[in-house]
């Protein structure tokens, strides 16, 4: 067990399977109102890792493994809230989740809970992997849904973005960033 579910969350465990490991999101052992609750928020994250399926930073989908439980790519790797960064590391994991935030987006997806420090995990090889797409929503690119409201949710990731460049880059913020700020 990896986190055990408290309240309407979710257990998240590693799994061994043949070639490594892979880590599960279950519901299966929650009361009857939050497994009913998880069924939709499994449903949600489903569709959210398919449709970012093969962008750089993005966990691979492994499966659905029942309508309680998911299955995507272990990271190894810590949080990057927490992790000990060199004087040039900050600037180069800014760009690069600059660079996995705008692929999300272009696929429709907006995460909705970037700013979570679990959320962005720093691999052992140096890259970096957005993670936990419970909260995500995905509106078809061109759709109406997309062109009314997708400017509007991706203002929450855009507010974590500035947030982990603030924590992770010091004194990197420019002007826009700054009067983006002080908007939302």
């Amino acid at each position: 067990i990896l986190v055990s579910g408290v309240g309407a969350k979710a257990d998240v465990l590693v799994v061994a399977v043949p070639g490594g490991s892979v880590i599960v999101k279950d519901f299966a052992g929650r009361g009857r109102w939050v497994r009913r609750l998880g069924r939709l928020q499994i449903r949600r994250e489903v569709a959210a890792y398919r449709c970012l399926e093969g962008v750089p930073g993005i966990p691979a989908f492994v499966g659905r493994v029942d309508p309680w439980a998911l299955a995507i790519e272990k990271i190894d790797g810590e949080r990057l809230a927490f992790a000990v960064l060199g004087p040039d590391d900050g600037p180069k994991h800014v760009a690069e989740l600059r660079t996995i935030l705008d692929a999300i987006h272009a696929r429709g997806v907006v995460h909705n809970d970037l700013r979570g420090h679990e959320n962005v995990l720093l691999r052992r090889d140096g890259g970096l992997a957005v993670i936990d797409f419970a909260g995500a929503v995905r509106l078809r690119p061109g759709g109406i849904g997309h062109r009314m409201f997708f400017r509007l949710l991706a203002v929450a990731d855009e507010a974590a973005f500035l947030k982990w460049k603030g924590m992770i880059a010091p004194g990197s913020y420019t002007r826009e960033d700054e009067a983006f700020l002080r908007r939302f």
